[in-house]
């Protein structure tokens, strides 16, 4: 995404969240941010995947940042409710897409995956993940007339195209939101704590799809592609938040985690010698 926030905006948003007196005015100015990216997405001139890929990207971009920002200095429910609503919001929309020769159906959660992760790279770069376990335990959305956890209807294995494999979706996601993050996770020569950050962020999400698929397991993602089939799966922020994921709903007990991890695993492995 070449795309960059609004610098006044991001101002603005750090404003409302420094004052506990402005919990309401914090929740309708990311209200308002988000109905403004839908309407932006609907209106988006674009054809064909790469394209429109490319056009929701920027319509977005000011949205994506305000998340990354906000996740980051969030320091109580009041300010995660405002990302998980933000989340809500883009999940459940109407609809923009045609089933006529249109942009692919599984573009329609690129902007809602693309804003999950925001939230997860700003509240793991602040060692404060309870942005991304609100969104997990609380915000669903509807899909083929089914309701579900929206971390599991919405995720990286779906953003592809068809004669892709589910590694690009995750890729894209790396070259999409790496910029935005800057502020608060420093560039190395390689590149090695933000993906670090993206795998544990993916292993986390795809241990939680456990709960949702009869398969056990989530999309593997960027992390296992990258590593050699020895190497011990990326599990240290779901370890050490698992009592605050367990109290969010998104495992009903320590030994559910157990479980969902133990097949997780054997898929990333598996996934990893590939």
């Amino acid at each position: 995404m070449t795309s960059q926030p609004d610098t006044a905006t991001v101002a603005e948003l750090k404003e409302l969240l420094a004052d506990p007196a402005c919990r309401i005015d914090l929740h309708d100015f990311v209200s308002d941010e988000t109905l403004r990216t839908i309407d932006a997405l609907r209106s988006a001139d674009c054809e064909g995947y790469d394209e429109c890929l490319r056009a929701y990207e920027h319509a977005s971009a000011d949205l994506i940042g305000l998340l990354v920002t906000g996740a980051y200095f969030s320091n109580c429910a009041d300010h995660d409710k405002a990302w998980a609503h933000a989340v809500r919001l883009l999940a459940n929309r109407i609809p923009y897409t045609s089933s006529d020769g249109g942009p692919d159906i599984n573009l329609q959660h690129h902007v809602t995956l693309l804003a999950i992760y925001a939230v997860a790279f700003g509240g793991a770069a602040a060692d404060r993940i309870d942005p991304l376990a609100r969104i997990i335990g609380t915000v669903r959305a509807e899909e083929d007339g089914r309701v579900g956890r929206v971390t599991y209807l919405v995720n990286c294995d779906r953003l592809k195209k068809p004669d892709e494999a589910p590694i690009q979706a995750s890729l894209r996601l790396w070259m999409t939101l790496r910029s935005m993050t800057d502020e608060f996770i420093p560039r190395t020569t390689e590149d090695t704590l933000f993906d670090a950050m993206l795998d544990e962020i993916e292993y986390l999400l795809g241990v939680t799809h456990g709960r949702d698929t009869a398969e056990g397991t989530g999309p593997v993602g960027y992390g296992a592609i990258q590593v050699l089939a020895t190497r011990v799966a990326p599990d240290r922020l779901v370890r050490r938040n698992l009592d605050l994921l367990i109290a969010h709903e998104a495992f009903q007990s320590a030994d559910e985690f157990y479980i969902c991890r133990e097949r997780y695993n054997k898929a990333y492995a598996a996934e990893a010698r590939v």
